[in-house]
C-alpha cells in the first residue's frame, strides 16, 4: 500500500513539474509573439461601459492595442456622424508615440483647445501631449487632398508622435467642434 501511495505522489510531483516547465515555455513564447488586440466585442463592451458613465455629455476613449479613437455622446458610442461635408464613421485610427515617447494611460480630461499650435488643431490632455492632427504647414495640402478622397489617411498610416495621439485633420476638424474644455478622454493600454 505504501509502495502505492509514493508511485502516485512521485508521478504526482512529475506530472506538476511537466505542468510548470510548458507554463514558464509558453510565457517566453508569448514575449516573441505580437500583441493580442482585444476582442472586437470585448472592446465595444468596454467602450460602451465608459460611455455609459457619461451619459450627460461626451467622452473620448483609446484604445492603444487597437489604435482607434471612439467618440460617446450620451452614453453610447457614435457609430457615424455628418459634419462639415464629411461622414464621420467611428472608431477613426490613430497614430501614437514612439521612441521613448509613449503615449500616457490612463483618465485625462480636456483641458485646453489651441487653433494656433504647429498642429491643425490641438485640444491638449496632459501637460503638453494632446490630440491633434498633422503639423500647420501641411493642413491647407491635405485639405485639397482630402476633398479628392475623404477616405485619405496621411496622419494614422504610422505612429509618429511624441506622445501625443494624433487623427486625420478631418477628424479632429470635427473633434474640435463637437468637444468642449472638460470632456473626458480615456487612453486604454
Amino acid at each position: 500500500m505504501r509502495k502505492k501511495a509514493a508511485f502516485i505522489i512521485i508521478n504526482f510531483i512529475v506530472i506538476l513539474g511537466l505542468i510548470l516547465v510548458f507554463k514558464s515555455l509558453s510565457r517566453d513564447e508569448s514575449a516573441s509573439r505580437p500583441p493580442q488586440f482585444y476582442p472586437h466585442r470585448m472592446l465595444e463592451a468596454k467602450v460602451q461601459e465608459i460611455a455609459g458613465r457619461y451619459s450627460n455629455g461626451e467622452v473620448l476613449v483609446v484604445s492603444k492595442k487597437d489604435h482607434l479613437l471612439y467618440f460617446c455622446r450620451r452614453g453610447f458610442i457614435v457609430r457615424e456622424d455628418r459634419w462639415g461635408g464629411f461622414v464621420y464613421r467611428f472608431p477613426v485610427p490613430v497614430s501614437l508615440g514612439v521612441n521613448n515617447r509613449w503615449t500616457p494611460e490612463g483618465e485625462f480630461k480636456i483641458y485646453a483647445k489651441n487653433p494656433q499650435s504647429r498642429y491643425t488643431l490641438f485640444l491638449g490632455f496632459l501637460g503638453e501631449y494632446g490630440l491633434h492632427g498633422a503639423e500647420t504647414r501641411l493642413a491647407s495640402k491635405l485639405e485639397q487632398l482630402e476633398r479628392v478622397n475623404p477616405d485619405l489617411t496621411y496622419v494614422t498610416r504610422r505612429d509618429n508622435t511624441r506622445g501625443c495621439v494624433a487623427v486625420e485633420n478631418r477628424v479632429i476638424r470635427y473633434l474640435y467642434a463637437q468637444v468642449d474644455v472638460n470632456t473626458p478622454l480615456y487612453i486604454m493600454p
